[in-house]
């Protein structure tokens, strides 16, 4: 039923601000900008990010939010499918008059949205850039088992067999979700938020660039996992981004 991530949706207060932030600072292509529909979309290689001023858009519950756009064919039946699963929508269908859309969340509140295009899109090939993809976008969620049994079994998406139970990863086919709960992130109270880890050849590189240019870290050192460098920042509006190079290799020995 769902076969890819369309997009991830990020709000923001001011949409010319995280223009400047999202291309320029970041060096993201941009793929449209719609200041009229007061939207742009920036690439990664494989995840369109939607930057977006969601209540001048006219979908005020997710004015301090970030959907998951997952692409289906066929959203009146999906939608169908999932209320009949138990799954509650938050709104009608709506159609944007490119694309339709259902709004919805899990069981933890973070929001996600059945989502078809059936406008063609502009062609655009993403150019040699700093960011090579998105490695995959975190999820909070309060209880692991719980939120596998929704995303793994609800929306049917493949569990990924290398990832761990500390951090199931469930995938689509261009990205996968990786579920984690705030006790393996330092603690603090629950909220729906999503983090999107970008994948850069060096992070230190990179975190020195962004630093001149002067975003600010949350830890002042790159963190070594033991599998992965990491180094965690906010943009402007605060949506939770990551810069990401895992060095070592899979559990079944093949390479990132």
């Amino acid at each position: 039923m769902i076969t890819k991530v369309d997009f991830i949706g990020l709000p923001t207060r001011d949409l010319e601000t995280a223009v400047g932030f999202y291309g320029d600072t970041l060096g993201l292509p941009r793929s449209a900008y719609r200041p009229d529909r007061h939207h742009a979309e920036f690439e990664t290689g494989n995840l369109t990010i939607n930057v977006m001023n969601a209540e001048q858009m006219g979908l005020p519950h997710v004015v301090n939010s970030n959907p998951i756009a997952l692409h289906v064919d066929d959203v009146a039946a999906a939608r169908a499918d999932l209320e009949a699963r138990g799954v509650r929508f938050t709104m009608d269908t709506f159609d944007t008059g490119v694309c339709h859309g259902a709004p919805f969340t899990d069981r933890d509140g973070n929001h996600l949205q059945l989502h078809s295009r059936y406008a063609p899109l502009d062609n655009f090939d993403v150019p040699e850039q700093e960011v090579l993809r998105t490695d995959f976008v975190g999820v909070n969620v309060r209880d692991r088992a719980r939120a596998s049994e929704f995303y793994g079994g609800t929306l049917g998406l493949r569990r990924n067999p290398l990832s761990s139970d500390d951090r199931p990863e469930f995938e689509a086919s261009n990205v996968g979700l990786v579920l984690s709960t705030p006790e393996q992130k330092g603690g603090g109270e629950y909220q729906p938020e999503y983090g999107i880890a970008l994948r850069v050849a060096d992070v230190q590189e990179t975190m020195d660039r962004l630093q001149s240019a002067g975003v600010e870290f949350e830890f002042p050192e790159v963190y070594d996992s033991g599998v992965c460098h990491m180094a965690f920042f906010k943009d402007p509006d605060a949506n939770g981004l990551m810069l990401h190079h895992r060095y070592a290799p899979y559990s079944d020995g093949t390479e990132p």
